[in-house]
């Protein structure tokens, strides 16, 4: 999948009305990998790309990815985050010139609190059609 990384991040981080709910600035956009360790203030969205199955013939990928969005103060601002999101990841197209997004639909969702990190957080698992 070379390519999708970049167009998600770019599309997300690039989205002044989502950088203004997570309170982005230019040094740090608040959207990470899943994995990311280091030090992360909420609100922020974290974003994997998990495996995906490949039409046999057909240069068409379908990926899944996985957004973690997070927030310290409740699901009120996990809502604004994820209406934007949406807004963001299911327009018509993304790309670059690695990778098209023809299709992006939202399969599954929920919610948890970790008491431990104090987060609020929703994951949200998206299928793509890519080419």
């Amino acid at each position: 999948m070379v390519g999708l990384y970049e167009v998600l991040f770019t599309a997300l981080s690039g989205d002044n009305d989502l950088q203004t709910l997570l309170g982005g600035s230019s040094s740090d956009r608040k959207i990470y990998p899943i994995t990311h360790d280091g030090a992360t203030e909420p609100p922020a969205v974290r974003f994997a790309i998990l495996s995906g199955n490949s039409d046999i013939g057909h240069p068409v990928d379908r990926p899944v990815i996985d957004l973690e969005l997070v927030s310290a103060t409740g699901v009120t601002q996990l809502n604004l985050i994820q209406a934007r999101v949406d807004a963001i990841v299911n327009r018509k197209r993304l790309s670059n010139a690695n990778i098209i997004v023809h299709l992006c639909y939202k399969v599954f969702e929920a919610d948890e609190y970790d008491p431990e990190a104090r987060e609020y957080r929703r994951i949200v698992r998206y299928n793509l059609i890519t080419s």
